[in-house]
């Protein structure tokens, strides 16, 4: 027999077992593919059916050709093609949608000559030989679905713990038929390994359209779950239904597949997705004492807030810890944990998003303390402190506040010892406040997306899309991270002036919202949440946004770093007595549960196209955010920011040049 390594790459060592190329079965498969009759095959290692949407799986689908030296069998043919594959270099790849590592396309690994001498992966290169020699005729042949010839795309991907790819339909110009050939290893469960494939229902979206081929669906439940299973070989047709993700690798074995497309004349069109309006509503009116009720003195107090507005200029975000009075961010936890299902509404389809927010159906049903958050964060006053904190024009009255607070602290600096040291940013001329006071001003208040308050969970998530890039102008999005993403520790001292977002921690497992440029690959910004803070970031239309999906280590980790974070000198916060999340809080059997407010303030110049709505597909995760690093001539700050920027840089110099 000749040795396995030194075989042409042309010569085959595969071929398609007989039970599946016989013409009987070929016959049978061909009039339930097409014909559908009888519906649906489950027989001899063979299943076909047309639920969601037509796909098919065959065990044990490779089979050995040739007896080689060092190939006996099958079973040890596929156990030298694992052994290539795991000598591949793998890229990483991670963005909204996936993470898993990936190789290059087999087509790169062919000898350029054809010779056998310089092929380091004969048998990856006989695979795709089989493909389209072998198994490219064989679909053509019980599908009668038009392939190119020639032409195949095949990679190998590695998934390891924690990796996934989350739901969408691989539709690209040109992709016939999307195939699986897996060798993972034989004992593979899907309950406790994961790393199953899911196929979705879909339901056609109403754009008017009454062909199936030039309408647009979106995903609603899993109707189908299959797990991996060595040498089991899977395809499915490539259409704007065939919406589908690989579940999230719970076990620590390896996940490999050789995967690919088929190529031929699409049978639809490729339209633009429809891009669904967001509502904008205006600001409403507050009572002031509601103001005092929630949010921490100190980021009402002028000279913290000056502190906090030179930090955010810098860098054009903010993480400000401990923003809710710590009575009523006791009350508002106390309440959402309590919150039974029928509160939550699930927030899809899964090619978007995955959480549930709080249902304002039944409006009477929601709790008073829910409202008044909600209402804190769409009231004219918020603008107000968004505006001192930021420095950007969000509402005129803050500019008037900011004028008189720095004449306060003049006047009180010449008053003597008896002048107190701050002013309180001034929030009593909104009681006052009307509409024609505003339009008297000159000035648009900004729209807002109504605040909607979210329960995530492992497994929640948000993926951008082509209408999140739409040109909207600039916006402020801010989260109020409630609970269940454990504490930062901050100095007493500095903990309450603002400390920059970011963090070490590149976990998927804590609700991370990751920024990012529509015309780069890579993260600008990466906010990890802490209970009771709320994020501030700038946005413009050059970024996008997405909430990173919450892995299933979410339950363990978080409990430990809770955990932690009561032992830790942070009892000024909260203590174990109180609302802590400690090891009995969260267990296995009790996923954690995570609690935030999301909302956007939006460029008050009218879009001339739409004056009533934003064009966006998404109403409170994935958005656009500024570059971070290269905003500053672009950021409608009010004057005075400036000037405390350049008394900062003139302080940060000085105590440089002490040093």
């Amino acid at each position: 027999p000749a040795h396995y390594n030194s075989f042409e790459p042309g010569r085959m060592v595969f071929y398609i077992k007989p039970d599946f190329f016989s013409e009987s079965f070929k016959t049978e498969f061909r009039d339930c593919y097409i014909k559908k009759n009888p519906s649906e095959i489950s027989k001899n290692g063979t299943f076909l059916k047309h639920v969601p949407f037509a796909f098919a799986k065959f065990d044990n689908f490779v089979q050995l050709k040739h007896e080689m030296a060092e190939i006996k069998d099958t079973k040890k043919l596929v156990q030298l093609v694992e052994d290539e594959t795991e000598k591949l270099p793998y890229v990483p790849r991670s963005n909204d949608l996936f993470t898993f590592s990936q190789s290059c396309d087999v087509i790169n690994l062919c000898p350029k000559d054809n010779s056998s001498e310089d092929c380091k992966f004969p048998l990856l290169v006989g695979f795709r030989t089989f493909l389209l020699d072998c198994v490219l005729p064989w679909l053509k042949d019980i599908t009668k679905i038009p392939l190119y010839d020639n032409k195949v795309d095949l990679t190998s991907s590695f998934y390891k713990h924690g990796d996934y790819l989350l739901c969408h339909d691989d539709v690209l110009e040109g992709r016939r038929v999307a195939f699986i050939w897996y060798i993972v290893p034989e004992d593979w469960n899907g309950q406790t390994d994961g790393g199953e494939l899911q196929l979705f229902e879909s339901q056609p979206v109403s754009d008017g359209h009454k062909s199936d081929d030039d309408r647009n669906f979106f995903p609603t439940t899993i109707s189908t779950t299959i797990p991996p299973k060595r040498n089991m070989f899977l395809f499915f047709e490539v259409s704007p239904r065939s919406f589908h993700q690989v579940t999230e690798v719970l076990g620590y074995s390896k996940r490999i597949s050789l995967h690919g497309w088929f190529h031929g004349p699409s049978s639809w069109t490729v339209n633009n997705k429809t891009v669904q309006s967001i509502e904008k509503i205006s600001p409403i009116h507050i009572e002031e004492e509601l103001i005092y009720q929630w949010i921490n003195p100190v980021y009402l107090d002028f000279e913290q807030i000056t502190k906090i507005r030179r930090r955010f200029h810098r860098t054009s975000e903010i993480q400000l810890s401990a923003f809710i009075n710590v009575k009523k961010w006791k009350e508002l936890v106390q309440c959402i944990q309590s919150l039974s299902a029928h509160h939550w509404l699930h927030c899809g389809p899964p090619n978007r998003r995955n959480y549930y927010c709080l249902s304002n159906t039944h409006v009477n049903d929601v709790p008073d303390i829910c409202k008044q958050v909600i209402r804190l964060f769409k009231s004219e006053a918020m603008l107000v402190i968004l505006s001192d904190i930021t420095g950007i024009q969000l509402h005129p009255i803050a500019l008037i506040s900011v004028d008189r607070n720095v004449a306060a602290i003049s006047d009180s600096k010449n008053a003597g010892e008896d002048a107190p040291k701050s002013k309180r940013v001034r929030t009593d001329n909104l009681v006052d406040l009307t509409v024609t006071s505003v339009a008297n001003s000159q000035y648009s208040l900004p729209y807002l997306t109504e605040p909607c308050l979210r329960k995530l969970q492992p497994g929640s998530y948000t993926l951008l899309s082509d209408a999140d890039m739409s040109n909207q102008g600039w916006r402020v999005e801010c989260l109020l991270h409630i609970y269940g993403h454990s504490l930062k520790y901050h100095n007493k001292k500095t903990q309450l002036q603002g400390v920059n977002s970011q963090s070490t921690c590149n976990s998927s497992c804590c609700g991370q919202t990751v920024y990012v440029a529509n015309s780069e690959e890579d993260e600008l910004l990466t906010v990890t949440p802490s209970d009771n803070s709320l994020t501030i970031v700038y946005a413009d239309p050059d970024t996008s946004s997405f909430l990173k999906y919450i892995n299933h280590a979410a339950s363990r980790l978080s409990t430990y770093q809770n955990q932690m974070a009561i032992e830790s000198n942070l009892n000024h916060l909260r203590s174990a007595d109180q609302i802590s999340c400690s090891n009995a809080d969260h267990t296995d059997k009790d996923p954690i549960q995570l609690f935030d407010l999301s909302v956007k303030y939006f460029d008050s110049r009218p879009d001339p196209q739409d004056s009533n709505y934003l064009q966006s597909d998404d109403i409170s995760e994935t958005s656009s955010c500024s570059s971070l690093n290269e905003v500053e001539s672009n950021m409608p700050f009010t004057e005075d920011c400036d000037d405390d920027l350049e008394n900062d840089n003139a302080v940060e110099e000085n105590k440089n040049k002490q040093t």
